[in-house]
């Protein structure tokens, strides 16, 4: 770790390697001279503090009854066609200009988390453009493509034909048209001839993307290489990644003084420099060498100068940074992470459950030990574990160096009693993880081969062993007997059908091929497609295949008789603890398998979860749902989803991953123990939603009393996207919050579900028997419907006539 050197640096001839190292700040941080715990004995004992929030209140409380705001989706398009009202100029920004156009990015939150770099690739691409007096740049209800600046004139603000404010020089207007395909909530008309600079949502999503993208690909590629990365998750260095900001340095040029305040870790991307104390030059350092680590564990200052010997480029990472993706305890992290890796290098431990090796992970003790100190005895029994962190552990014939344990061989019933052969201990300084034997046992619910034995049932196991989809080929649209509407959607209708020769209900969705062609949505479609195709998961909605005719084409799901989990959570009212953790635990348990298939869901929310019959919770409509492509950094750019669920990194346009998912958790969490959402409860306008999501601080009702659910809120609430996910899904389910939690058990439905769904309130056999009779097939009834509404469709006006074709 820290300050890797090259093979021919032969400066040094005074000073120790190790005397460089602290020099460049590689010394173990002080807060470790004292025993460590990590975090989760800590929030165990804040679990004291009144578990159930419901006796004082219960009889008093209410849950607000109305429907959360309909989901939205900002088009993939980056070649946007502008309707505003405006003519084009040819104009060079002048430095006034420049001034101005970043005065107003600033303002706003849809720019001010921007790198420079990106702020002057946008104002590049801005388009001068100017409109006479009393003309409407765009009115009302219209389409939304742009955002303005006023370079110079005066123009009015206009809703509901009433001036409401008067917008001048440096003001803008049209913001939100950047974050997603909207109609105008306002007009604008100019007052004097008016000069504008504009950007439109396409140059600004395509700005975004190709720069984030192309950063991501080049640190991703190089930090592989580095050694401080290499006990990091995958995850973690995907952050990382992102996070990082290339610096370039002239030769002779100073990137760090001796005595300087430490707060950035470099790594060396190109070049050579220099190390200097006071005058002389102690050391030579080239590509994927680094230095400043210290300075990411702990305040600190320069132990020595590092000067440009050539044109330099480095790679800086930011102590803030770092902590906002790994959380404030950055050195914690890193040691818990070689545990994990330790633990999964073992051919004896890795035998454990990924849940089972998380617990051990946070329940181990972490010391600093000296040189000398003897950590196991001659002729003793071996009764723990240890995991080395830093340093080395030696015997009279074994070494074990950082990353590796000691102990997981004395596991076994059968090795438990045998006496250590020579004493082992510390050759140098180092830091160990440890756990007792008997505190092992008790997380893994028995001795070692009985753990081992039970993880045939557990449900990570049995969700690996899931079997593939049954084959649907056979069953035919001819042959699906029409029940009842269940309801439409933006696109067509969705029908109850029973197949007449199989005892089966279906769900069909039809969706018109006029209206995805019209709004340019055949892409989205055939994603939804790819998604329902991939997923066969006991909790996620179950696809069974799909059909077209020359109107529509058609997807064919399970149909679930049960009642949308919104409502379910306003006839129970406020939740308790084990009522909240069956669906948020069951939340979890789809996250986590739709996110290692790739997917991100990214329209969580109780309207689109169904409580079945049974009273298990189902996971449905996957029409947002996308497979995220690694060649793009593991992100996707479109804005998208329910305002009041949504992550703040979708609103910012930057690029997301899987952690927005869990964002919508922790919402939802809140939502079921509060009983209502933690941000702009009261408010429908999204855009006020937003500023409320990106400028609020998370805060609490005073009856709610539960710490550790307060702590698993915080984290998947966090503004920053890494640190929901913590480390692992494992990890999530772990946490203090699920101590006492049987997430085998859930899995295998044998925990009581919170509500059962009156039969009452439900679609009943006699009704729907009583339809199968009648014998109406649903192609009918669809025929009947396309006429009466005289639906056509011409598919030369699609990009692709072909577009459908795997239907």
């Amino acid at each position: 770790m820290g300050c890797g050197t090259s093979a021919n640096n032969e400066t040094v001839d005074t000073d120790s390697r190790k005397d460089i190292d602290d020099l460049m700040g590689k010394k173990i941080p002080k807060f470790l001279i004292q025993p460590q715990y990590t975090t989760q004995g800590v929030q165990q004992s804040e679990m004291s503090d009144g578990e159930d929030q419901k006796n004082d209140i219960q009889g008093d409380y209410h849950r607000q009854g109305k429907k959360a705001q309909k989901k939205f989706k900002g088009g993939d398009e980056q070649n946007v066609q502008i309707v505003e009202n405006i003519i084009k100029l040819d104009k060079t920004i002048q430095k006034s200009d420049r001034q101005m156009i970043e005065k107003s990015f600033k303002s706003h939150f849809v720019f001010f988390n921007l790198t420079q770099q990106a702020i002057d690739y946008l104002i590049k691409n801005l388009v001068f453009c100017t409109q006479k007096r009393d003309q409407f740049i765009f009115q009302q209800g219209d389409q939304a493509t742009s955002y303005f600046i006023v370079q110079k004139g005066q123009a009015e603000v206009i809703i509901n034909q009433k001036q409401v404010k008067v917008i001048s020089e440096g003001e803008y207007f049209g913001e939100i048209a950047l974050l997603y395909n909207a109609t105008r909530s306002a007009s604008i008309k100019t007052i004097t001839d008016c000069n504008f600079w504009m950007l439109d949502r396409g140059t600004f999503r395509k700005a975004i993307e190709d720069m984030m993208i192309k950063e991501y690909d080049d640190n991703r590629k190089f930090i592989n290489e580095v050694t401080f990365f290499s006990f990091m998750t995958p995850e973690q260095r995907d952050s990382i990644a992102h996070a990082l900001i290339t610096t370039k340095f002239e030769p002779g040029e100073t990137i760090v003084n001796e005595g300087d305040q430490a707060d950035s870790y470099y790594v060396i991307k190109s070049g050579t420099v220099g190390v200097f104390k006071g005058k002389k030059q102690i050391n030579t350092m080239g590509p994927k060498d680094s230095f400043g680590e210290q300075a990411l564990y702990e305040k600190s200052t320069r132990g020595a100068s590092v000067r440009a010997e050539t044109e330099v480029k480095c790679l800086a990472l930011g102590r803030d940074n770092l902590t906002k993706i790994l959380g404030d305890k950055v050195q914690l992290i890193i040691f818990n992470n070689i545990m994990r890796w330790s633990l999964e290098k073992s051919n004896i431990l890795n035998q454990l459950t990924k849940l089972q090796q998380e617990k051990i992970t946070l329940k181990a003790k972490i010391q600093n030990y000296k040189k000398g100190q003897v950590i196991f005895q001659k002729d003793t029994k071996c009764e723990q574990l240890v995991i080395v962190l830093e340093g080395t552990l030696q015997s009279d014939d074994d070494k074990i160096g950082k990353g590796n344990c000691f102990g997981d061989q004395y596991l076994s019933s059968n090795k438990k009693n045998d006496l250590l052969s020579s004493d082992y201990l510390m050759v140098t300084d180092g830091v160990l993880a440890s756990i007792s034997f008997t505190q092992m046992f008790k997380i893994l619910g028995g001795d070692f081969e009985t753990a081992i034995q039970k993880k045939f049932e557990s449900h990570e196991v049995k969700i690996k062993n899931i079997a593939n989809r049954a084959d649907a080929s056979h069953i035919r649209v001819e042959d699906l007997v029409f029940i009842k509407k269940l309801g439409s959607g933006q696109f067509g209708w969705v029908y109850l059908v029973k197949h007449k020769d199989i005892d089966s209900c279906y769900a069909l969705k039809s969706v018109s091929k006029a209206s995805i062609v019209e709004q340019s949505l055949e892409r989205h479609v055939l994603q939804e497609k790819m998604v329902l195709e991939l997923c066969n998961f006991p909790f996620v909605m179950q696809f069974v295949r799909t059909f077209k005719d020359e109107i529509s084409v058609y997807f064919l799901v399970q149909y679930i008789r049960g009642m949308e989990l919104f409502d379910v959570i306003r006839e129970i009212g406020l939740l308790n603890k084990e009522q909240t953790q069956f669906y948020v635990g069951t939340m979890i348990l789809c996250l986590e398998y739709l996110h290692s298939n790739g997917i991100v869901y990214r329209d969580l929310k109780p309207e689109n979860i169904m409580v079945n019959s049974d009273g298990i919770m189902i996971l449905i409509d996957l029409g947002t749902a996308k497979q995220i492509s690694k060649a793009k950094g593991q992100r996707t750019y479109t804005i998208i989803g329910t305002p009041h669920y949504m992550a703040p990194e979708i609103i910012l346009g930057k690029g997301y991953s899987y952690h927005v998912d869990l964002w919508s958790v922790g919402i939802c969490c809140y939502e079921f123990l509060c009983g209502g959402v933690p941000y702009a409860e009261d408010i429908e306008d999204p855009y006020e939603i937003y500023e409320e999501i990106m400028n609020n601080q998370l805060k609490f009702p005073h009856f709610f009393r539960d710490r550790s659910a307060k702590r698993y809120i915080e984290q998947l609430l966090s503004k920053q996207p890494e640190a929901r996910l913590g480390t692992s899904y494992a990890g999530l389910k772990a946490h203090a919050w699920f101590d006492d939690f049987d997430w085998d058990k859930l899995f295998s439905h044998q925990l009581q579900p919170p509500y059962i769904p009156p039969k009452e309130r439900l679609i009943g056999d006699f009704e729907i028997d009583k339809k199968f009779q009648q014998g109406k097939l649903v192609v009918q009834e669809i025929k009947a419907e396309q006429q009466q509404q005289k639906i056509k469709y011409r598919k030369e006006l699609a990009k692709d006539p072909n577009w459908d074709k795997s239907f």
